[in-house]
């Protein structure tokens, strides 16, 4: 009698997918947290990354960190509210490794407090990183690679661009807006050979996150009870799916906005619930 495993074939390991080897990136917040993940993992995947931060300390460490393992990090200090910045970085990546095939919009910054309290001042500065900075960094990549008629950006988003949160309204609406970023900008360069696309996470355990819950900013017992898969995210599952999208496995995307949120925007929120 077959057993049920009889009509099931062999397992045989296939080599990686993700074609991404030799590929010049750009990773900006590329320090610490989520970009340094990021950074990691291209760098593991046999790319050149050049990581961009304003944190001048941090980013000389974690290259050094990176360049003591064999990989080819390049740190480059900007500061991404500055536009001038931002062409600087784009131009010097180019000069030094003769090329750019892809840029990860990953620098963010956070602003919590009641949507009555916020002033102009506030406003400029979240979303001077949050979406400017994204917006002119993804142009002035943009103006290179359709010149050689391909190249992936890819931008960081949030599940708080779909599912909001209080005191974030800043936040929450300068993702929102990523998403459309993408979108628009999608349709526009395609024709060109350009993808960009989005990426929005969940809550991940960096941390920053892990300071949160330890200051009780962040509700951990209520974030787990509306998360499927009952844990939060690893950084390194946000840098996977950036990785596919950075990929020529990923050729057929464009202008989308993936969610690797652990099922959270499936299952929404609770009801009065401050998380």
């Amino acid at each position: 009698m077959l057993s049920f495993t009889d009509s099931v074939p062999a397992f045989r390991r296939r080599p990686s997918m993700i074609t991404v080897q030799g590929k010049i990136a750009i990773v900006t917040g590329g320090s610490r947290g989520l970009g340094k993940a990021i950074a990691k993992k291209l760098l593991d995947e046999g790319m050149t990354v050049v990581i961009a931060d304003i944190l001048e300390e941090e980013l000389k460490s974690t290259a050094d960190e990176f360049t003591a393992q064999g990989l080819r990090a390049d740190p480059f200090v900007a500061d991404l509210g500055r536009v001038s910045d931002i062409n600087g970085l784009i131009a010097y990546t180019v000069k030094k490794h003769g090329t750019l095939d892809v840029l990860v919009n990953n620098a963010g910054i956070q602003i919590r407090k009641p949507a009555v309290d916020f002033e102009e001042a506030d406003w400029d500065k979240l979303m001077g990183i949050n979406l400017k900075a994204f917006y002119f960094a993804a142009t002035a990549a943009a103006k290179f690679m359709i010149k050689r008629g391909r190249g992936s950006i890819i931008c960081i988003s949030s599940a708080n661009s779909t599912e909001y949160t209080s005191k974030r309204s800043l936040y929450n609406i300068s993702k929102a807006a990523v998403n459309g970023l993408v979108g628009t900008l999608g349709v526009e360069w395609a024709r060109y050979g350009i993808r960009i696309n989005a990426v929005a996470p969940g809550y991940v355990e960096t941390d920053m996150v892990k300071q949160g819950i330890k200051d009780g900013i962040i509700n951990l017992d209520e974030i787990l009870s509306i998360l499927p898969i009952k844990r939060m995210l690893r950084p390194e599952e946000i840098a996977n799916a950036v990785c596919f999208l950075a990929s020529d496995e990923a050729s057929g995307i464009v202008g989308q906005t993936i969610f690797v949120d652990g099922g959270w925007s499936k299952n929404g929120l609770p009801e009065k619930k401050d998380l």
